[in-house]
């Protein structure tokens, strides 16, 4: 896998040391984990289980600010969809939101996956997380529409969330 770099960032290949500020800047708070797909982590223990997943895939960088190695966020491709489009997640600690850092990286991310042939990405995000849907206009995605989908990994409850795509351009 790449590391890719912008302007402000470095998207690097975790590593089984980042778990440490993974827990610490992220996976236990509970005010970023609303918005995801998976609950707050209880210990360093889940964050461990959690990078056995991400250290090694093909498309999931750690986030950093350049000169400084410590991850700030993740972005993943989380898998594809009926439709055969590849969907992104993304994930920054709640101390950089509203920076533009994830606008950034989703920009980056899309570039990257287009390079290496992917066609159509999408994303979604929660409906009560407006903003994750504005990054996702910045970047060029468009509204597709509205959906259910499981809330929480483990659960049966549901949310509604907005979908977006951008495609490659011929």
């Amino acid at each position: 896998m790449n590391t890719l770099f912008t302007e402000r960032l470095v998207l690097r290949p975790f590593r089984e040391d980042d778990a440490e500020a993974v827990f610490r800047n992220w996976a236990y708070d509970e005010r970023v984990a609303k918005y995801c797909r998976w609950s707050p982590h209880q210990s360093i223990e889940n964050t461990k289980e959690f990078l056995k997943m991400c250290v090694g895939a093909e498309y999931s960088w750690a986030i950093t600010l350049k000169g400084n190695d410590e991850p700030i966020g993740s972005v993943d491709v989380v898998g594809k969809n009926s439709s055969g489009v590849y969907e992104i997640g993304y994930v920054l600690m709640y101390d950089h939101w509203g920076e533009g850092i994830m606008t950034e990286t989703v920009s980056a991310v899309i570039e990257e996956l287009f390079r290496c042939g992917f066609d159509r990405i999408g994303a979604c995000h929660m409906i009560d997380n407006p903003a994750s849907g504005r990054v996702m206009e910045k970047c060029g995605m468009t509204y597709i529409r509205n959906d259910m989908s499981i809330r929480k990994f483990g659960s049966d409850e549901k949310c509604e969330v907005r979908y977006y795509e951008i495609s490659r351009k011929p």
